[in-house]
């Protein structure tokens, strides 16, 4: 198996570079996605059912639907190649020889971008109510939500054995 793209880059201070992009999406981007910041977003729910996906895109404008559609077919794919990126990165530094699991974030790419595909579909085809469209989008949000617990606790569990590793090396000398 090939090593995860930018493997041989992959140092600390890309980590940090792309984790000062990470927070910057997250406070300046990302909460004006939809257009309205009191709207809650469909991809921050962990898992929900058609008739709760369409109860949110009802309380959606048709400014906010048509926002929220543009915003998911252009930052919503930037930001998760940047925290892809960022996850990967930093695991192959946590782990450097259990590369395997930085291939982890690319799977939640890929579930982020399926989620983001089925949201678009259901917000251009509104009023009407595609239910196994939006079914399979919940799959795609559960499955990117769980795995982007799972590679945070890889992240911080690795962290924590470092720093560890690292007091616990330099007290002992």
């Amino acid at each position: 198996m090939r090593k995860p793209p930018f493997a041989k880059y992959a140092s600390a201070r890309l980590a940090l570079i792309l984790l000062g992009v990470v927070v910057a999406f997250n406070v300046f981007i990302m909460p004006r996605l939809v257009g309205d910041e009191k709207v809650v977003p469909i991809d921050l729910q962990f898992a929900y059912t058609p008739k709760q996906a369409y109860a949110l895109i009802d309380t959606y404008s048709d400014e906010t639907r048509s926002t929220y559609a543009r915003g998911e077919m252009t930052f919503d794919v930037a930001y998760p190649i940047v925290y892809t990126l960022f996850m990967s990165v930093t695991l192959m530094l946590l782990y450097p020889n259990k590369w395997k699991i930085a291939w982890l974030p690319y799977v939640v790419f890929g579930a982020d971008m399926l989620e983001n595909t089925g949201i678009i579909v259901m917000l251009w085809s509104y009023p009407t109510q595609l239910t196994l469209i939006a079914w399979i989008t919940s799959i795609f949000s559960t499955i990117k939500w769980t795995l982007v617990l799972v590679v945070l606790l890889f992240i911080f569990v690795g962290l924590g054995r470092k720093l560890f590793t690292q007091k616990y090396i330099s007290y002992l000398a």
